[in-house]
């Protein structure tokens, strides 16, 4: 077999590998054992642990855990838990009085299921099956602190942001047993899915008071959605966080269960990252106002569900003086990873790498661009399954000059087949010989055999980098093309695009020149059929770029083929 055929193989077998390898390597972990109790967001299981909190306000010192603690209840709290609803424009929040965590998230604008659009997809949420919520509070060596196992009083249990209303403020309270009111005011805002949290502190005592703020993401592992499939996408799930010091770094399930997280920074943010979905807590911090914040992370080996924490906690204190106030806050994100809102969010709060949640991997350079180019389409078109047809056009078309000197080399090669066969029955015993007289061959017709796979190389990374536009970006969750195809996130459902893929390959590989030697002709027999049992668990928008890049591919070789034939 000469050498053009031997790269384009292993072309295309390093190409499956490395999808394949994706897959493997970033694969979520273990599923959780199967948990049979029922469903039930109001039997809610208190954490008692706290995090941790400096014995003295220096930046140098590390928290050290506090004793867990039981709940503590107020004289002003109603008894057992209480649940506020709280619904905008963008999702629907449910805050649990007891602890004033968010337990429940609803996303509006995304569906749950691309078959039951009406149904937002809840992200955060706290049932039998799975736990995800949100907690935050204050912390100190002295006790009397409303953490998130406190007991809040409220106003009421209903909020709905109105026509004409840019923001709700749903306000918890918490009496401390010397007599300093705490009020817990969480602000939801029109268009957004950043959460502010404020806690304000009355201090009628006759002593300072010194406190620290937290804020937690608490989940367990959900049980894999894809269960039963022999192959599971490479989107991340775990823990995730940013520091000026050290930039963007995930923290797998693993990684939390075998070691605790313990950064000290002054910049950056903290929470928890899932396919198309992420929550994480931002610390604020300013020139003009600094301070210093400590990531960690906790471990909860629960024998029925293990828990997973990722948080923050502020190692500038808030020090308040008998009779006076005084206030501290924080903000979380709670979405979908939406790059333009992300982007936004970056300029405006001075938050830097959120944008990176959205995870091209090691192509980014090149699926940056590669999504600005799609999105501009859709906002012509309107249609994702058309923007991703007209991007694989214009990839053609920048790859126009490529694809035709591989293609014509192509054509050349299989113009001498016939020579070349009968070279092979001349020198059947001599193989030395016979590469000798192909090279000469090859050198007298002016045919490098190696120039028809090298282009096709260089367009590797651009499908593996589109790959990774297609499986990461949030716009494209549940996005419809036409007919079958309602989801072009998700797999083909009659796995007819991965058996077009699977025959114009093999259509396009007749137009190439046959590989002399039986083993290798049977290798190229096999890959079209490998190739489509393959993209059988690949997005359909991904196959859908391949077929139409294929479609494009044959009538361009066809072209050249029939070209060169008559020269």
């Amino acid at each position: 077999m000469d050498i053009k055929q031997q790269l384009l193989i292993a072309g295309i077998l390093a190409m499956s590998f490395i999808l394949w390898n994706n897959w493997q390597n970033f694969q979520e972990e273990k599923l959780n054992p199967e948990i049979t109790q029922n469903s039930s967001q109001n039997n809610l299981a208190i954490d008692a642990s706290v995090p941790g909190t400096p014995v003295t306000p220096s930046v140098d010192s590390v928290p050290n855990a506090l004793p867990e603690q039981s709940p503590a209840i107020n004289g002003n709290s109603s008894s057992g838990a209480q649940f506020i609803t709280i619904e905008t424009d963008l999702a629907t929040a449910v805050i649990n009085t007891q602890g004033g965590g968010i337990e429940n998230l609803t996303l509006k604008k995304e569906a749950d299921k691309a078959e039951t659009p009406d149904i937002g997809f809840a992200l955060l949420k706290n049932t039998a099956a799975e736990v995800f919520v949100s907690q935050s509070g204050l912390i100190g060596n002295n006790g009397g602190y409303p953490n998130h196992t406190s007991a809040y009083s409220y106003q009421k249990t209903n909020y709905v942001l109105e026509d004409g209303q840019n923001e709700l403020k749903i306000p918890l309270s918490w009496t401390s047993p010397e007599g300093l009111v705490f009020t817990k005011t969480f602000i939801f805002k029109r268009d957004s899915y950043v959460i502010d949290v404020n806690f304000a502190v009355n201090n009628s005592s006759a002593k300072q008071w010194q406190g620290f703020m937290y804020g937690q993401f608490k989940r367990t592992q959900p049980r894999d959605a894809q269960k039963g499939s022999l192959i599971q996408l490479p989107s991340f799930m775990g823990g995730v966080q940013y520091t000026p010091e050290d930039k963007y770094n995930k923290v797998s399930f693993d990684d939390i269960s075998e070691e605790n997280l313990n950064v000290n920074t002054d910049n950056g943010w903290i929470g928890m990252l899932q396919h198309y979905f992420v929550g994480v807590w931002m610390p604020q911090s300013s020139n003009e106002n600094p301070a210093k914040y400590n990531f960690y992370s906790t471990y909860k080996n629960n024998p029925a569900r293990p828990e997973y924490i990722m948080g923050f906690k502020s190692l500038s204190p808030l020090t308040v003086q008998a009779g006076q106030s005084g206030s501290v806050h924080t903000s979380a994100f709670i979405g979908p990873k939406e790059q333009k809102r992300l982007k936004i969010i970056q300029k405006e709060s001075n938050v830097e790498g959120l944008a990176l949640t959205v995870d091209y991997g090691w192509l980014t350079v090149i699926s940056d661009p590669l999504f600005w180019i799609l999105k501009t389409i859709h906002s012509v078109v309107q249609n994702w399954g058309w923007s991703i047809i007209l991007l694989t056009i214009l990839i053609k078309l920048l790859f126009f000059p490529l694809s035709a000197a591989s293609y014509k080399s192509m054509a050349r090669m299989k113009k001498l087949q016939p020579r070349m066969e009968t070279l092979k029955e001349r020198f059947s015993d001599d193989k030395a010989a016979l590469q000798q007289e192909m090279m000469k061959l090859y050198k007298q017709e002016k045919v490098n055999p190696a120039g028809g796979c090298i282009p096709i190389l260089i367009q590797v990374p651009v499908f593996i980098a589109l790959y990774y536009v297609l499986l990461e970006s949030v716009e494209m969750r549940h996005a419809p093309f036409a007919l079958w195809m309602q989801d072009l996130s998700s797999k083909d459902p009659y796995y007819i695009l991965p058996i077009l893929m699977g025959a114009s390959m093999m259509l396009q590989f007749r137009l190439n020149p046959t590989p002399m030697e039986p083993m290798q002709q049977k290798i190229m027999m096999i890959m079209p059929i490998a190739m489509t049992f393959l993209f059988v668990t690949f997005p359909s928008g991904l196959v859908l770029y391949w077929v139409v890049n294929n479609v494009l591919s044959i009538a361009q070789q066809w072209t050249i083929n029939k070209a060169i034939v008559k020269n």
